[in-house]
Parts: structure tokens; sequence; C-alpha cells
């Protein structure tokens, strides 16, 4: 069965946010400086990245429920 294309985003997104937080890109970031919001960059630049992970998550949960309803609504109908 193929993943809904809502699925292969997710992936996408998680895959990307994996490629932020390991060696290559993550040793760009900057350890201290600037301070944004109160945190070091490089701790601020984490929280940003769970945040992005959230949102992808929380978008395809929803969009996954939002699927489920219809179908249930969908197989009500056809009796």
């Amino acid at each position: 069965m193929a993943a809904p294309h809502r699925h292969r985003w997710l992936l996408g997104v998680m895959l990307l946010v994996l490629v932020l937080l390991i060696w290559p890109v993550y040793a760009w970031v900057p350890a201290v400086h600037p301070f944004v919001l109160g945190l070091p960059f490089s701790f601020a630049w984490l929280v940003l990245c769970i945040l992005i992970a959230f949102v992808a998550l929380l978008l395809t949960f929803r969009a996954d429920m939002r699927a489920a309803g219809e179908r249930k609504k969908g197989d009500a109908h056809a009796d």
C-alpha cells in the first residue's frame, strides 16, 4: 500500500530536521552569540528544529484524523 502524500511530506520534513541537527550543518551554527529570546543561538536552533518537527507531526495527525472521519462518514452513507 502506497503512503499518502502527507506521509511522504512528513518524512521529508523529518529528514530536513535531522540534517539540520547533525554535524555538517549544526557545525555552522554559532555556539553562543547572538542570543535569541534570551537563549544562546545553538539552543534556540534546537528549539526551532523541535518546533518544526512538532508542527509537521501535528498537521499530519490532523490530516489523518480528517481523512479517517471522511472515510467513516462515506462508509456510513454507503449502507
